[in-house]
C-alpha cells in the first residue's frame, strides 16, 4: 500500500509543541513521530508508543525544531553551547559509540557525498577506536538534491536499520565505499547485491525504496538539519559546535576532548 504525495502530506509546522498525524475518521494525534514501516507509523503519545496502519491515516505534520535550537545538543551554529546540555533521546536509531554519553556528536550526511565518505573513514579508523566508549555519534540523512541517488540511498539505509540496526550501518559503509561505482542506473543492482548478501530479501529491499513511513523518516532528519542551518555535509555538531565538509581530526578531536572535561 502506498501514499500519494497528496495523501501523505509531510510539512514543518511552524507552531506547536508535537507531531501532528492526522486519521481518516478525523481524530488528531500529537505526539512524537517514532519512525514506522511501510504499512505503520509509530507515534510516542507521553509514556507509550501507539502504531497506526497508514491507510487509516491521512497526514503526518513534522513540528520544526525552535530556530537556532539543537532538541539533543543545545544551539546550533554560531550559538553558544550549554556546557552540559540535558540528556534526550536521539531522533534517529542510527547510532555508533555509547548511549546516551553528555557528548554527542550528531553527522547530518549524503550518502553520495565524498566528504562524507572521508569523514566515514576517519569515524572508523580514528574517531570510534578513540570515543566509542565516551561518545554517542548520532547519524542524521541529509541527501543533497544534486545527487542523483543519495534520498534513495538514504531510504534504503532506513529499511535495513529497521531490520538490523548494525546492518543499517554496514550499508552506509558499503554505500560511502563504492561512490565511484555507483550510478543512477545501478542503484538497484547494487541494492540488491547488498541484500543477497546480508541474507536480505532484495525484492523487499526494492520495494522499501517506496515506503512512505521510510521516507519520512529521512525528510524529518533533513528538516531537522535545515533548522539547525544544515547546508553542507558532512555537518557534525559536538555538542552544538558545527564541523562543516572538511575539517581534520585533530580539529574535532579536542572539540570533544573538551566537552568530555566540561561534562565531568
Amino acid at each position: 500500500m502506498h501514499f500519494s504525495s497528496a495523501i501523505l502530506a509531510l510539512a514543518c509546522a511552524t507552531a506547536g509543541l508535537a507531531d501532528t498525524l492526522t486519521l481518516r475518521d478525523g481524530h488528531v494525534v500529537q505526539g512524537t513521530y517514532m519512525g514506522g514501516t511501510a504499512r505503520t507509523i509509530k507515534m510516542q503519545i507521553e509514556d507509550a508508543v501507539k502504531t497506526y496502519d497508514v491507510t487509516d491515516t491521512t497526514s503526518l505534520q513534522f513540528t520544526a525544531p525552535a530556530a537556532g535550537v539543537n532538541e539533543t545538543l543545545g544551539p546550533a551554529a554560531g550559538g553558544h553551547a550549554a556546557q552540559k546540555p540535558a540528556l534526550k533521546p536521539a531522533l534517529s536509531p542510527m547510532m555508533e559509540g555509547i548511549a546516551n554519553s553528555p557528548v554527542q556528536a550528531v553527522i547530518y550526511e549524503d550518502l553520495q557525498c565524498p566528504d562524507c565518505a572521508a569523514f566515514r573513514r576517519m569515524m572508523d579508523e580514528k574517531l570510534l577506536p578513540k570515543y566509542a566508549a565516551k561518545v554517542t555519534f548520532v547519524h542524521r540523512d541529509f541527501p543533497l538534491a544534486k545527487h542523483a541517488w543519495a534520498r534513495r540511498a538514504a531510504i534504503a539505509a532506513r529499511f535495513f536499520t529497521e531490520r538490523n540496526p548494525e546492518l543499517g550501518l554496514e550499508y552506509r559503509r558499503y554505500t560511502m565505499a563504492g561512490q565511484e561505482a555507483a550510478t543512477a542506473e545501478n542503484f538497484n543492482a547494487r541494492l540488491t547485491a547488498f541484500a543477497k548478501a546480508h541474507g536480505v530479501d532484495p525484492d523487499e529491499a526494492i520495494a522499501a525504496l517506496s515506503s512512505p513511513a521510510y521516507a519520512a523518516m529521512v525528510d524529518r532528519d533533513y528538516q531537522d538539519g535545515v533548522g539547525r542551518g544544515v547546508v553542507h555535509t558532512p555537518t557534525v555538531f559536538v555538542n552544538g559546535k558545527p564541523f562543516i565538509e572538511t575539517f581534520t581530526f585533530e580539529e574535532i578531536s579536542k572539540a570533544i576532548d573538551e566537552s568530555l572535561a566540561q561534562a565531568r
